[in-house]
């Protein structure tokens, strides 16, 4: 009998998920991977502050919850295999990012943190053609935009504890490609007037962000680490609303179109 009810409480919940929720929870992935990996290195850094400690285990908790809830949805039935490979992935990245925190571990959960996002952004692409509509775009790439704060941020990290050698390079990279879509969501027509204020924020927040990159803040060390990860939460933070602002976007369309 409990059996039953549980199966019927998850075919509710499967049928509760709009393809927006869908698409945003599975962008959360791909944050999430860059996240846990960036907690990982702080806790290592900082192994004092306990924030981080419970920040990894929230991050890696929610990941398996979010899997869970990606593989009850029904209308992504078609696309299960490439689910499967994030799964696949993650079965082999969480019992090192739950493991002793060392530079060796960091190292090792740093190179595996890129094949585990590439699968979960293949993902979120798959869900966005099923859905079939120009704002889907939209929560895709704001999503990924949450995902590009934090790998800023797991660069920055994995530049100054010295685990990678083209960490700084990476980073670079990410700031400017996180401009670029930035610029990109900002000329969108489907725009509303929170979403369009919400954008203008963030853009702020990632001037300030390269600032102290480029050493323009004065500051080095543990001070620009703080900088550094309490700027890019606040960029994810703000991108994080305007996922969420895109997603009921394409949910209104799509039940306008049934």
């Amino acid at each position: 009998m409990f059996v039953a009810v549980l199966m019927i409480l998850f075919a509710g919940d499967s049928i509760a998920l709009s393809m927006g929720d869908a698409i945003n929870i599975a962008g959360r992935q791909r944050m999430l991977s860059q996240r846990i990996t960036q907690s990982f290195i702080l806790t290592g850094i900082q192994p004092e502050h306990v924030h981080y400690q419970t920040q990894l285990k929230r991050c890696i908790s929610e990941f398996q919850e979010n899997l869970d809830k990606l593989e009850t949805l029904e209308a992504a039935k078609s696309i299960r295999t490439d689910l499967s490979e994030v799964k696949q992935l993650w079965i082999e990245f969480k019992p090192i990012a739950e493991g002793a925190v060392s530079k060796d571990s960091a190292a090792v959960l740093y190179k595996k943190s890129a094949p585990l996002l590439s699968a979960a952004h293949a993902y979120v692409g798959k869900l966005e053609k099923l859905a079939g509509h120009a704002s889907a775009e939209l929560v895709n790439v704001s999503g990924r935009q949450r995902m590009l704060s934090q790998r800023i941020a797991k660069n920055y990290l994995a530049y100054y504890w010295n685990i990678d050698d083209k960490s700084l390079e990476n980073l670079y990279s990410d700031l400017a490609e996180y401009e670029l879509m930035l610029n990109y969501l900002k000329s969108s027509t489907l725009n509303t007037e929170e979403i369009s204020r919400k954008i203008l924020k963030t853009e702020g927040n990632l001037k300030f962000a390269t600032k102290g990159f480029d050493g323009n803040l004065s500051l080095e060390g543990r001070r620009l680490i703080f900088v550094v990860t309490g700027t890019t939460d606040i960029m994810l933070r703000n991108m994080d609303e305007i996922t969420k602002l895109y997603a009921k976007l394409l949910d209104s369309q799509q039940l306008a179109a049934n």
